[in-house]
């Protein structure tokens, strides 16, 4: 579950707080980071956004790519994006839809102790890793291309994970079987895609770049914030100006109108079900 934390206004605000908030949007920060400070903040009600939805949002970025950065994305590509955390299910529920349709499908949070929900970054790896293999394989029914995407998409997240000192030697031996499992598939996948491995990797940097938009956008930053991937070697930032987000440089022609569905809670009364819009440019 991707956790949107909602805030309410200060009863003591003050130029001082106006001079702070100017210097933090001046500020340019990871965009990891400021999408893992919005799962640890801590608040009384949340929005809560399911992977699933989260991903069919990333899909929807990756249709409005409207720039010289990046090459026009064929039908294939972009499903294998929409579909790259569809295997959340199982732990969120959620599926692209109506409202009514989606009070029904979303699953229940876990929560800790405190009554907190749980954020998707908080689940252990032996849950994880089963969503992650159940995107793969639901991407990979679409077309080869899907499955190769979502597949690398997850591999290059172990390989980072790999690179920390995180995990029990248990939970090591999770990762390095689950690499070992992807490279046979992608091995597979592979003899049925007639595209190099240059041109996949650029795909795979496309499909992270909208993940971690996406995930930016769901979790309610409004931190000007850099990406980790370039496209065409550019370095890519994003920033609020007012209600419009602006890409630097720009990503999306004109402009669109983007949104996704989120669930309020607690769930007070009848269950709160609303769209998050976005306006970007």
């Amino acid at each position: 579950m991707i956790l949107r934390p909602l805030e309410f206004p200060p009863e003591n605000f003050s130029s001082h707080t106006v001079r702070d908030s100017q210097e933090s949007a001046d500020r340019v920060s990871s965009a990891w980071a400021a999408v893992e400070r919005k799962q640890k903040q801590a608040a009384e009600e949340w929005l809560l956004i399911a992977q699933p939805d989260h991903a069919a949002l990333a899909g929807d970025l990756a249709a409005h790519l409207d720039t010289p950065l990046v090459s026009k994305l064929d039908a294939e590509v972009l499903h294998g994006i929409s579909l790259h955390d569809a295997g959340w299910q199982l732990f969120d529920g959620g599926e692209r839809g109506t409202g009514c349709d989606l009070e029904v499908s979303l699953r229940d949070p876990q929560v800790n102790k405190a009554g907190k929900p749980l954020s998707f970054l908080e689940l252990t790896p032996r849950k994880f890793l089963v969503a992650w293999t159940e995107s793969i394989e639901r991407a990979a029914k679409t077309s080869p291309i899907a499955g190769i995407l979502v597949s690398e998409h997850f591999r290059r997240i172990t390989e980072m994970r790999l690179g920390t000192t995180v995990d029990t030697a248990d939970n090591l031996c999770l990762f390095q079987d689950f690499l070992l499992c992807e490279a046979e598939r992608q091995k597979h996948l592979r003899k049925h895609d007639r595209r190099c491995a240059a041109e996949i990797a650029i795909l795979v940097d496309v499909l992270q770049f909208c993940d971690l938009l996406s995930l930016y956008l769901c979790c309610g930053s409004r931190e000007k914030v850099e990406f980790p991937q370039k496209l065409s070697g550019e370095a890519l930032c994003v920033g609020w100006e007012g209600d419009l987000l602006r890409s630097e440089p720009h990503l999306f022609g004109s402009g669109v109108s983007l949104g996704v569905t989120a669930r309020r809670y607690p769930i007070l009364g009848a269950v709160q079900v609303s769209t998050v819009g976005f306006l970007i440019q």
